[in-house]
Formats: C-alpha cells, structure tokens, sequence
C-alpha cells in the first residue's frame, strides 16, 4: 500500500509539473535527442512499426522519433494524464502551427505528420495493460522512478516483437554525485535511491544482445536553491518511501556545504545518463 501511495504521488508530482517542465528539463531534452540517435542507428524504418513508449513526459523523445518513423502505429504512454495531454497538445499544437514549438523542439521537425496513429494512453509503465507485440519499446529518462527494475525490464521484454529493440535512457551511478557526497559527509541520510550501473542492466537482460553507453550531463545552477527548484519544477523532488525529511537546519548546511565547492556565479548538477539498447531475439 505504501508504494501504491507512493506511486500516486510521483504522478501527482509530475502532472503538477507539466506547465513548467520545458523550462527547466534540459537533461531530459538532451539525453531524448541522444537516444533517439541510437535508436535511429539501430532500427530500421522498413515497415509499418508497433511502438510503446513508457514515461513520455512532455514529449521530447516522441517529437524526435516521430520524425523518424512517420508511418507507425504509436502508443504514447505516461503515469500522469497531466503530462500526457501536455504531450499530446504540444505535439498537435507544433503540426498546426509550427512556429508556436516549444524552444526545445528540433527545428526538423516535420509538420504534416499524422497523429491518427498515435495512441495517448495513461498508464503506470511498471503495469503495462497493453497487448503486444511491439517492435520498438522506448523510454526517457523514466527507468530511475520503478520500484520493481527488474521484474519489468522482464515484462517489457517478454512484450517485444521477434527482433523488437528495447531501447531507454535512465539516470546511473553517480548522478549528483557531489550533492550526496555532501549527504555524506554530513551525516544525512541519503535522500534519493542508488541508480544502478550498467553492470546491472547486462545482468537483468543476460542472454539477449545489449549495448549501453554513458554519457556525463551537467547543469549549472545559480546557487542551490535553484538546484532544488528544478528539480521541483520537474517532478523530481520528494524522496522514495521511507525516508524522512530534512529539517530547516539540515537543508541549510546541506546548500552551504556544496555550494561551497564551486568558486564561480553559478554551481553545477551532474547527470550520468545510461543508454541501454537490447533485441529480444539476437544473442552474442
């Protein structure tokens, strides 16, 4: 039951964020382009594609694939019904009128695609009520909010068609890893789970063919309160279940101990961003 409430209350979180998310997510729009990249190297627009996408958020990953395979049959998924109608106004919004894109959006982009075939659905991306196969099941930066890694990692790719591409990017060991270093050193509890390492993932989809990348992300800041507040902006503020807030104090000596490690007007904030990209049916 406590995970249930906690799973409401990230897709609280993130529908609350939805107005905002495009000012502050530049992580997420970067590490989108990035793994469309990827995908684009590795799956083929030969034929009419079934593709599910978990956690679409605003629509960054969607507006660059959507480029790529104009002709598939598209089921756009998030845990928040807020992010999804953002997602799917901005998306019907840049095809009607394109010069009312979001500064984020690729100058690329296309605006005669047809969104008959996407499919807008709101649903928990460790729940997946929707029948497959898919050929391509993509995520950004939506991995690092599951509470059960593994077990769907199983799910997801029990759903691919044969040669179907699992393909996401998620946040790695050593994401802010100043900021809990700082925790730390303080006494404080960790605030934010571990994310795994790419150890992990070849362990979890042992047997199939996996290639993943990192890439180092950083966004400055200027100062840490600004740091908590895109965080806020993002959805990605509250802790997991389980652990206790920080009092006034504590969050005072927290900012001031890592803002004290940068010298310049501004502080940074690292993201190790994971690329995983895996096929059901190809093994090494």
């Amino acid at each position: 039951m406590i995970e249930v409430a906690w799973k409401k209350d990230l897709a609280r979180r993130f529908g609350e964020a939805a107005q905002s998310y495009e000012t502050q997510s530049e992580v997420q729009q970067k590490s989108a382009k990035a793994l469309a990249d990827r995908i684009a190297a590795s799956v083929l627009n030969k034929k009419t594609l079934r593709i599910l996408e978990i956690g679409c958020g605003t629509g960054y990953l969607t507006r660059e694939l959507l480029k790529l395979y104009p002709d598939a049959q598209w089921w756009v998924t998030d845990i928040s019904a807020d992010m999804l109608a953002k997602c799917q106004s901005s998306l019907s919004d840049e095809i009607i009128n394109p010069e009312c894109r979001s500064s984020f959006s690729s100058t690329e982009f296309t605006p005669t695609l047809d969104l008959s075939k996407v499919n807008f659905h709101a649903m928990d991306g460790e729940a997946v009520d929707l029948d497959g196969p898919f050929d391509l099941i993509c995520s950004n930066m939506a991995f690092q909010w599951f509470h059960d890694l593994e077990g769907t990692l199983a799910k997801l790719s029990g759903l691919l068609s044969a040669n179907g591409t699992l393909a996401f990017s998620t946040l790695s060991y050593g994401t802010f890893g100043l900021w809990h270093r700082c925790q730390k050193e303080l006494g404080i509890e960790r605030l934010a789970p571990e994310f795994p390492d790419a150890a992990f993932y070849h362990r979890c989809l042992n047997g199939l063919d996996i290639e993943t990348s990192q890439q180092k992300f950083v966004q400055c800041h200027k100062d840490g309160l600004d740091f908590l507040g895109t965080l806020r902006e993002i959805g990605a503020h509250s802790s997991r279940v389980g652990r206790s807030r920080l009092s006034v104090g504590q969050l005072r000596s927290l900012l001031k101990k890592y803002e004290n490690y940068f010298t310049g007007n501004h502080i940074e904030a690292d993201y190790d961003v994971l690329f995983v990209l895996c096929n059901r049916d190809y093994q090494r």
